[in-house]
């Protein structure tokens, strides 16, 4: 029995396979903190699995696929066993829709950014606050941290 010989589009295929695997959470964070804290760095493979199961769950290739128009899921599964390239105006039209559904759902449960800031403190008891941070300063006592 001779070891089976590793073709160039099996290795293609191998690491697409690998890349579709990792989990979507894993993928969404990952490079999160470096550079402008802009997107991560993804593969367009990693980007697709990564929105399509956030959008659609664990079992999504079929969903992903009737969003994208392409009927049953044989392109996107193409597309996971790295026998065909994502194509770049769908990964752009799945995003769109990510963008969409997040608008909706930030429509309905609320944006905590959007809550206008309440102070901790009125003005008044904020003057009072540093007029006695001021007095204790000038004695030479200890300040509070």
């Amino acid at each position: 029995m001779t070891a089976p010989v590793a073709t160039r589009s099996g290795s293609r295929i191998a690491r697409a396979r690998a890349e579709a695997v990792a989990p979507a959470a894993a993928v969404a964070t990952a490079g999160l903190g470096r550079g402008n804290g802009g997107p991560p760095d993804l593969s367009p493979l990693q980007e697709l699995s990564a929105i399509g199961e956030l959008l659609a769950g664990p079992r999504w290739t079929t969903d992903v696929a009737r969003i994208l128009g392409h009927g049953d899921g044989r392109t996107v599964r193409r597309w996971k066993a790295g026998e065909a390239p994502v194509d770049p105006r769908d990964l752009e039209a799945l995003r769109e829709e990510g963008r969409r559904r997040a608008a909706a759902l930030l429509r309905l449960v609320g944006d905590p950014m959007d809550r206008p800031a309440r102070p901790r403190r009125t003005p008044e008891e904020t003057r009072a606050a540093f007029a006695e941070l001021m007095a204790r300063t000038r004695a030479g006592a200890p300040t509070p941290a």
